[in-house]
């Protein structure tokens, strides 16, 4: 089968492959699997959702290898409007391939027996959507080693520095099988572990696996049975820390937390009132995380200035000098979200993130703005309430450890801008923002 031999797959061969968005992802292969009498190879399906030809570039980043220095220009691969192409990847060839291009395309991939009509098994991409933020942990389970069934295991390092990693391996009744081994990951690389169990358990079932990284990553399984030739994809679990509830459940607060909320429509802007303030007073003591969620409902965009700033959320404790987040959507020529933070800085000082997001009017975004200083991770993540789909998930480092707060200290909450004030700031008439949560966190 060649690069464009397969256009136009079928549904069934679609969901079969696990989907992601682009600008960038990266298939981590496994490289050829050979499992008993059985051989697998690697195919990555690209997918065109434009009326237009795109193009997606492809760059090989073998297995331990610093993936950030450049030489030669990517090969670019043209894919036709409202078409699917599946490439296969050389068989030997063990790493990360980096696929980067429109958002218009989607990235999948899985492993096919060869020699048999079979709709394979799917490999995850990973991209900012399901990649794990540094210094938190993923798990894997239903791991095994069982006569002739192994487990082998892949950790990917997403960012541009060297990683330092821990894995754990644990059987189902808690006993440790291997504790916080480390691992050392290149800038931008790839690590793929044999066997796992081998010299560590004559045997386990229903086993898992951490993985905690100070940088971006990710982590995945493959299980494998020499006797059948059968392969199959453990992916992280999901996590119990999920934000989401039962119908008609509050949001639980956390033990040791401080909670505050305004329920309902909180703010709806006008010409007559553009701007609406939430206060919070704050609780007495230190605390390390700061967690505010709302949900907005996005209008028009301002007419006179569409790509001007939409304010989702203006989050200090007293004044802008201590601001753990901000956020603002711009409109149809530029299409992102822009966020930032900084305790005890100057406006000018605080850290800038921006990601492309295509807002679109009707439509009402979850927003939680995660200062987690304890363990020096900050998270913005805008997910699609009706699709549950994560549309932004923006990371970055809190430049403070903790904050110490007293009764006089005050949680301002602002929401919409004035119009005609400050150059490039926008109003967000007939929005709705809805839900202010609020999570204080020793």
């Amino acid at each position: 089968m060649t690069r464009s031999a397969v256009l136009r797959l079928s549904l069934a061969a679609l969901f079969a492959a696990s989907a992601a968005h682009a600008g960038t992802g990266y298939v981590p292969l496994p490289g050829i699997q050979t499992v008993g009498s059985a051989t697998y190879e690697a195919q990555v399906l690209i997918s065109n959702n434009a009326t237009q030809t795109r193009e997606v570039k492809q760059v090989q980043l073998a297995t331990d290898t610093d993936g950030t220095p450049r030489g030669a220009a990517p090969a670019g691969l043209q894919i036709a409007a409202n078409q699917t192409n599946v490439v296969k990847p050389a068989a030997t060839f063990r790493g990360l391939l980096e696929l980067s291009g429109s958002t218009d395309l989607r990235f999948a991939a899985r492993l096919v027996r060869t020699g048999q009509d079979s709709l394979g098994v799917q490999i995850p991409v990973v991209t900012s959507d399901n990649m794990q933020a540094a210094n938190l942990s993923l798990t894997l389970q239903g791991l095994i080693a069982a006569g002739t069934r192994t487990t082998d295991i892949t950790i990917v390092n997403v960012g541009k520095q060297a990683a330092q990693c821990r894995v754990s391996l644990y059987r189902a009744d808690g006993t440790t099988v291997l504790a916080n081994s480390e691992v050392n990951l290149k800038p931008l690389s790839h690590r793929y572990f044999v066997n796992v169990f081998s010299g560590l358990a004559a045997e386990a079932t229903e086993a898992r696996a951490t993985v905690t990284c100070n940088r971006d990553f990710f982590a995945y399984a493959l299980l494998s049975n020499s006797a059948t030739g059968e392969l199959a994809v453990v992916e992280p679990s999901g996590s119990g820390e999920s934000l989401l509830t039962v119908p008609g459940a509050e949001p639980a607060c956390p033990v040791g937390a401080t909670c505050f909320d305004a329920k309902g429509l909180v703010h709806q802007p006008t010409k007559a009132e553009p701007v609406k303030r939430i206060t919070f007073n704050a609780p007495a003591g230190t605390f390390t995380r700061l967690r505010l969620s709302l949900e907005v409902t996005v209008g028009n965009f301002y007419p006179q200035d569409p790509d001007g700033k939409h304010l989702i959320y203006w989050f200090v404790i007293n004044k802008n000098f201590d601001m753990p987040g901000m956020l603002y959507f711009r409109g149809p020529n530029a299409y992102t979200a822009l966020a930032r933070h900084g305790v005890g800085l100057t406006h000018p000082e605080k850290k800038k993130i921006v990601q492309p997001f295509q807002g679109v009017p009707g439509r009402t975004y979850k927003v939680e703005n995660d200062y987690d200083m304890g363990r020096g991770v900050l998270t913005i993540r805008v997910t699609d309430v009706e699709t549950g789909e994560v549309k932004v998930n923006m990371t970055d480092a809190p430049n403070v450890a903790k904050v110490t707060l007293t009764t006089a200290d005050k949680f301002l909450v602002d929401m919409g801008f004035p119009e005609g004030k400050v150059p490039d700031e926008v109003p967000s008439y007939g929005w709705a923002y809805r839900n202010v949560h609020l999570e204080v966190i020793k």
